[in-house]
Formats: C-alpha cells, structure tokens, sequence
C-alpha cells in the first residue's frame, strides 16, 4: 500500500535500501526527541507476526478473526487483517510528528539513505523516490545530489534541528481566527446577550473591535437569521452550518468553513475579556496540540468558550458529535491540550442572569474610577 502524502501534516519518512541504518537512526531520533509525542509506522516487506505462536492472540488470528486485540494497564496492540487499515488517522492524530520507515515510495516528506552501491541515488534519478527532503549518508564522501541537505547518519543533532525547522515551518502556516459565539437563546437572561452594552458597543461588536485591534481576522457565530435581528449584516458572519448542537455546532461551521485555520473562540457572555487576556491565551498558543484552553482547578473543568482550536481537533469534534456529544467539554477532555492554569478566573466570569449583570457592571464601574 501507498501511504497517502496527507496522513499527517507533521510526517518525516526514512527510506531506503535493507542494511542502510534506518531502524538504528530512528531509535536515537525518537530518543533525542523525547519531549515530542512521536507515533512511528514501519512497512515489513517481509511477513511478520505480532505475537508468538501458541499465544490466545496468535490462535484466535489464524483461526480467522478480522480483528485481534490486546490491552493491559499501560498499552494495548492491534492487528487487523488486510494490506491497509482504516484507523490509522484515529490513532496516530494525537501524535506532534509521525517517523516512517520503508513506505519509500509513497509521495510524503522522507529522508533519502544513500547506500554504497548506489541502488536509492539510481532511483532517485529516475524519479521514482519523491519528495525527497535530504539525504542520508555513511560517509560524507559518498556521491550525492547538491540541491538538497545531506547528513551523515550519526548526526542526530543536524537532523534533530533539520526537522524541528519543518515543525516549526508548519505550526506557523496555520494562521489564526477569531470566533466569537453569538449565536445562543439567552433564556436565563431574558434578553439577547450578544446585544448588552457594557462598553459603548453591543458586546458582539465590542469583542469583535477588541480582535479587530490585535489584527485577529474574526468572524461571529449565530444562526442565519439571526443576522438581521442582531444588526449583524455590517460584520463577517459564518452562520451555522450544525444546527442545534450548541456552541460545537458553531465552532464545527467555522471549521468547515475554513479548515486549515486554528480558532480563537470567545463566547459573548465574557465581558469582562481585556486585550491583555486575549494576549495571554495567543502567547501560550501550542499549536502541536489539538488546543489551548484554561482549566479551572476548583471546578475540575475547562474553559471551553475561551479556548484555541487547532485544525487537528476537527474530527474528534465530528467524532464525537457522531455519538450523540454535543459538549465542548467532554471533547477537551479527550483531547490532546495544552492546558493553562486559570489565572484569570475573574477576567473569564460568564454573565448568564440579569442579577450576573448587575454584578457585572459594578466591577466596570469600579474599574473606570
């Protein structure tokens, strides 16, 4: 099988000839590269088996079952019958880089073993090996290409640096949105909180300035007819495209709408949200991670509605909504995140309740002596 160039958008290949190094070089990498989550998938030209023969797994497997599957306390592995798998996206997304061995002539990114008889240069040359990156040699006298980097193979610093310059290349390509979710029933309230005024402007438009002022591209959430009722027309507007699932449903329709950005979600019941707050959560931004998100010690939970939103996180959104979960929270749970202390708690005080209000504009009022 061909693994497919996109499996990963963090998928560094090792190609070449049986005796090069490859297996020896990615051990060390995986090493030296401890504080990534680094998933590895090996192609075996060879038939392997991944239990013994006599064990329950190995019986059960030759007697024909599709599936076998074993766990313990501290992992589990997964055999599946057939030459591809359909899972593969499902357990290896949670990983900051993907390292590949064999594949060699699949499209993704790799790295190029040079042997001494010249058998990966010749194809190469012929143009069956792509997407070649750099080139690893046993000995740096060896003919190589010059329009590409070439490393010796026990230069795990060179290469350890050559990769983390693609991490950082494309953890960078993923600008950043804003979101701001004005798309509730405001029931508790009584009346539409998108529209209180706590600082000159409906507090739709207010958070939408304060993004607009820190160059945050933003767009406001709501359903599509709620447009015109909020005096939205004036403003991006991404309506919802997953109807009656909540916020989710907004952020999934912001996803969907622009799928290779990250997103900044601000709920509009957050008045008390300063330019310093919002800078605070983009400066602790780790976009290797599914998001970014405060947790509340006290209460044991995220802060779901003012979080960043990697693009990885789309299809465990989608995942879980397929289950019948439409809560932000229980997706963070499962996911990975770069969790922040809450610090801020007082600036993240959501306004659900006239007497929340009240409250509210005392701490403003009090704030503007």
């Amino acid at each position: 099988m061909k693994l497919k160039k996109n499996f990963h958008p963090r998928m560094f290949g090792f190609a070449g000839f049986s005796g090069s190094g490859k297996t020896t070089l990615i051990e060390k990498l995986i090493k030296a590269m401890s504080r990534y989550h680094i998933g590895y998938i090996k192609h075996d030209a060879h038939k392997f088996q991944m239990d013994h023969p006599g064990k329950d797994t190995h019986r059960q497997y030759q007697a024909g079952a599709e599936v076998v599957f074993i766990n313990d306390s501290d992992h589990f592995n997964l055999q599946v019958r057939g030459e591809s798998f359909t899972l593969e996206k499902e357990y290896f997304k949670d990983c900051d880089l993907v390292f590949v061995e064999g594949h060699k002539y699949s499209d993704h990114a790799k790295f190029l073993f040079l042997d001494s008889e010249g058998q990966a240069l010749k194809e190469y040359q012929e143009g069956k090996l792509t997407n070649v990156q750099a080139f690893i040699l046993e000995n740096m006298d060896q003919s190589r290409p010059e329009d590409k980097p070439s490393f010796h193979r026990d230069d795990i610093e060179g290469l350890m640096k050559f990769i983390r310059s693609h991490i950082d290349a494309s953890v960078k390509s993923v600008e950043l949105y804003g979101l701001i979710l004005a798309g509730g029933e405001s029931s508790r309230m009584g009346r539409d909180k998108s529209l209180l005024n706590y600082h000159g402007l409906p507090q739709t438009e207010h958070l939408y300035k304060m993004a607009k002022d820190m160059n945050l591209p933003s767009f406001i959430s709501c359903k599509s007819q709620q447009v015109d009722r909020l005096g939205l027309s004036h403003l991006p507007v991404i309506s919802d495209r997953f109807s009656g699932f909540g916020p989710l449903g907004g952020i999934l329709s912001a996803m969907a709408t622009y799928p290779n950005k990250a997103w900044l979600v601000m709920a509009c019941d957050l008045p008390l949200l300063t330019t310093e707050t919002l800078n605070e959560l983009i400066l602790a931004r780790d976009p290797l991670k599914q998001a970014t998100a405060y947790f509340n010690q006290e209460r044991k939970q995220f802060e779901p509605l003012f979080a960043i939103y990697e693009p990885g996180i789309y299809s465990r959104m989608l995942h879980f909504l397929g289950e019948g979960v439409s809560c932000p929270q229980k997706v963070l749970f499962n996911s990975s995140v770069n969790t922040l202390p809450l610090t801020t708690q007082g600036r993240l005080q959501n306004v659900n309740t006239p007497e929340d209000r009240i409250e509210v504009l005392k701490i403003l009022e009090t704030e503007s002596l």
